[in-house]
């Protein structure tokens, strides 16, 4: 069938009884899938859902999910995902920009939605079929599925809309691909507003496999259906964490890796640390229905993966600035046409024809201007070099550093701004408004934590937590080259964060030994970790939180999850946690963290250091 959920439907009328979806709360089957979403789309029938119309859909991750995008699809509409913990300003935006007039969400998620539309629970109670519900007029491939928003230059995101046609030929691809693969249990750890989502909830449905859906990656070691997971796709950074911290379960058979550069150490961890059998490398922008090459990389391979063919989806050209093929091996823009193509960007015409220009090898086709630079190896496959623009992928997500820096310079605080990625991290850098006194005549870099914490907050309200700057660097102007453009080569490394002794110290023996695995995780000498200290502003991330997570549960005897770490997000609530919840405190735990104490207040006393 030529639509995205198609393939769904089959399933559902042929193995009613199969497990199709798998949450914290319990197994949903297809048949209660289908008869579900079957009933919501009735009732969005009667409230003028139809083709054409955009649907908005924040919930969060439980089977309700599921039901609401199968029952806006169902009702021949499109669905326009909205996390509910991305800030109210953006999601605003979302809303307004794309037209949605009806919104699906549930009584848990229903204060974090947009003002606005025509409000319809998930969790009401309405279990009836719809008196008098239209028969849905079929869903054409040319129908738009879905409409998800990525980052833009201006600082005004830009929504991509998929037909179901390209949706329909993405996951004939994926079944060709993962022909060989596992995928009766597949997690879903992606953002709906991240179009990897998209590969998680359909190419199992379509395959009459499980979709297993967990609040994040770094939930995954705590889902109670863990050991059900063969499949799982995610962006690098976050398999190294998982990896880091022993999070994947014997079960996974196959992993996708894609949204960041792929490199061959990775991809040998996943081989050797875990049961998979295959490593993929996918590449893909949203504006191509979630991919457009896929590489098999083989556990014997030298050098890094490129990113392989295009699929049966997509035509890339490799071209120069005349729109002429780069010859083999040497770098050109990449182009992307194809039946995976997007028609455009919601309410944006000029953007549109800006980027999707006419496709000179294919008569009255078009095609995508990506902005990444590639070279065509011997034998057809693709490497990826970088980008020709200003745009970044940070752990996964497509990130303009003119929206951040617009974003950035709108704060009272900052007089100038920029942005750039160190690592794995995105780094702002500000000539603030008003120097700090004593820094007057300084030209940085320098840190402040006060004022980054006032900046950082600020953006929070306004940004997903992705594009807030996980460090502020203060300059007293920014690096201009002769032309007077800002001169990105020239912007400093973040300087060494100042660690000033905290003058509220951990002294409780689970305080101490909390301390240490604190320290241990960021880098940092325990006696500079306070008890109200919070994990993430020290330098913390989510994906440290996994590694924690386990450390404590093998230092305290007892589980802990990552849950348990969003509670209590400071060493005294923790330890309070801990030690209310379980009287004998780990003995040799609290004893060698005294130990430790002890050693280091010894060696300050003697004014020597200790390898303790």
């Amino acid at each position: 069938m030529n639509t995205l959920h198609g393939r769904f439907l089959e399933h559902a009328a042929l193995t009613p009884r199969t497990p199709a979806l798998y949450t914290d709360a319990g197994v949903m089957t297809y048949g209660e899938l289908d008869r579900r979403s079957a009933l919501l789309a009735e009732r969005l029938m009667l409230r003028g859902a139809g083709p054409g119309v955009v649907v908005g859909i924040c919930a969060e991750r439980t089977e309700n999910l599921l039901v609401g995008i199968l029952g806006i699809l169902r009702a021949g509409a499109c669905y326009l995902p909205l996390d509910p913990k991305y800030p109210e300003e953006r999601l605003h935006f979302m809303v307004e920009d794309s037209g949605t007039r009806l919104l699906l969400t549930t009584s848990t998620a229903r204060d974090r939605c947009p003002q606005g539309p025509t409000v319809l629970l998930l969790d009401d109670g309405t279990d009836d079929p719809a008196p008098a519900a239209p028969r849905p007029r079929a869903t054409l491939p040319d129908d738009t599925a879905y409409v998800i928003y990525t980052s833009g230059s201006t600082g005004r995101p830009k929504g991509v809309a998929i037909r179901h046609g390209s949706c329909a030929a993405m996951l004939d691809e994926t079944d060709r691909i993962f022909a060989e693969c596992d995928l009766s249990g597949v997690a879903a750890v992606s953002s709906v507003c991240f179009d990897l989502a998209v590969m998680e909830i359909f190419a199992p449905l379509s395959r009459g496999g499980a979709v297993i859906l967990v609040d994040s990656a770094v939930h995954l070691p705590e889902s109670p259906h863990l050991h059900r997971v063969t499949h799982l796709n995610t962006v690098p950074s976050v398999m190294a964490g998982l990896l880091d911290a022993g999070g994947l379960p014997p079960s996974l058979r196959s992993v996708v890796l894609g949204g960041e550069a792929v490199r061959r150490r990775l991809v040998d961890r996943v081989y050797r640390e875990t049961s998979a059998e295959r490593v993929f490398n996918g590449y893909g922008p949203t504006e191509g229905t979630v991919f457009c090459t896929f590489k098999l990389v083989p556990p014997d391979e030298d050098g890094e993966p490129s990113i392989g063919t295009p699929s049966a989806t997509a035509r890339l050209y490799a071209l120069d600035e005349e729109l002429r093929p780069v010859p083999e091996g040497e770098p050109g823009e990449l182009y992307l046409a194809g039946k995976g193509l997007a028609w455009g960007y919601v309410n944006r015409p000029r953007l549109t024809a800006e980027l999707f220009v006419p496709d000179p090898y294919a008569d009255g086709e078009r095609m995508y201007r990506t902005g990444d630079v590639a070279r065509v190896l011997p034998g057809g496959e693709l490497e990826f070099v970088g980008r020709a623009d200003h745009q970044v992928k940070v752990r996964g997500y497509r990130i303009e550093l003119q929206e951040a820096e617009a974003w950035l310079s709108g704060c009272p605080e900052v007089k100038e701004a920029a942005v750039a990625v160190h690592g794995d991290a995105l780094v702002g850098y500000v000539v603030p408004s008003e120097p700090p006194a004593g820094r007057e005549a300084e030209t940085g870099p320098w840190l402040d934590a006060a004022l980054q914490a006032g900046i950082t907050g600020r953006l929070a309200e306004t940004l997903p937590d992705y594009m807030v700057p996980e460090t502020v660097v203060f300059l007293a102007e920014l690096p201009v080259s002769p032309n007077g453009k800002l001169d990105r080569a020239a912007l400093p490394e973040p300087p060494a964060p100042l660690a000033p002794r905290t003058q509220q110290p951990p002294t409780s023996p689970t305080e101490l030994a909390l301390a240490e695995l604190w320290g241990e995780l960021l880098d940092r000498e325990p006696g500079t970790i306070g008890v109200r200290d919070a994990f993430y502003d020290l330098g913390g991330n989510s994906l440290l939180l996994v590694r924690l997570a386990k450390r404590m549960s093998q230092r305290f005897d007892r589980r802990v999850g990552v849950s348990d770490l969003f509670r209590f997000r400071d060493i005294a609530s923790l330890a309070e946690w801990l030690d209310d919840s379980r009287q004998d405190t780990t003995p040799d735990a609290v004893t060698e963290a005294r130990r430790r104490a002890e050693a280091r207040r010894s060696a300050v006393r003697r004014g020597r250091p200790t390898s303790g």
